[in-house]
């Protein structure tokens, strides 16, 4: 996907972004080309693939969602931004965005590029398994990336989200085997799959203090 075909799909799908949304993608763009240079953050090195399978795809999911509503958001796992970074950038007056990474140098990147986007963001850099007590049933939205299988990926981010709050965990060509083995935890969970979305859940209750298990036990079953 070229600049030209990422504009035009931003203006045909999202609705009232920052006027100054694509002048900073393409800051962040070369931020990412220039610190992959010292750290593997992403394969993705050619403009195109930036474009396409980087910043757009990771926020296509995403086009039907009000942030008047859903205006605060947990991104688990960010590395090196996606998606939650570029949901900022779309509605900064909108989001409160806080990320959480484990990887130290990940995290430092994230911080880094905040101040050179000039925005505001909460860094966690710890386990998301590793939940406190003020953090349960606190976010308007959660989601990630690529983090982990859905079984896995939901047990850790439910515990997060407020009752009537979104998951958002997108998947590729093996949604139908991962949605399947993930059907016993979204019940545990408390959660709804919505109808006509690539994995968007909805949480009606809140969730055993059980979740999320320690790591060890998660990747038991």
């Amino acid at each position: 996907m070229t600049e030209n075909e990422f504009k035009k799909k931003i203006n045909s799908i999202f609705i009232n972004i920052d006027t100054n949304f694509f002048s900073n993608i393409e800051k962040y763009k070369m931020v990412l080309q220039a610190y992959n240079k010292k750290m593997n953050l992403t394969r993705l090195e050619k403009e195109e693939k930036i474009y396409g399978q980087y910043f757009y795809e990771s926020i296509l999911p995403f086009a039907q969602i009000d942030f008047n509503k859903y205006k605060n958001i947990l991104d688990i796992g960010s590395g090196s931004g996606i998606p939650g970074i570029v949901l900022k950038l779309l509605y900064p007056n909108n989001i409160s965005l806080t990320v959480i990474e484990a990887n130290k140098k990940k995290a430092d990147f994230l911080k880094f590029l905040a101040n050179e986007l000039n925005i505001m963001i909460t860094l966690l850099n710890k386990r998301a398994e590793n939940i406190q007590n003020s953090e349960r049933e606190k976010y308007d939205l959660v989601t990630s990336r690529a983090v982990a299988e859905l079984k896995v990926i939901l047990e850790i981010s439910a515990p997060y989200c407020k009752i009537n709050g979104l998951i958002v965990e997108p998947k590729g060509k093996k949604v139908k085997i991962e949605l399947n083995n993930a059907a016993n935890m979204i019940d545990q969970l408390n959660l709804i799959l919505l109808p006509k979305t690539n994995l968007i859940f909805q949480k009606n209750k809140k969730n055993d203090l059980k979740f999320p298990r320690k790591w060890t036990e998660i990747i038991k079953n």
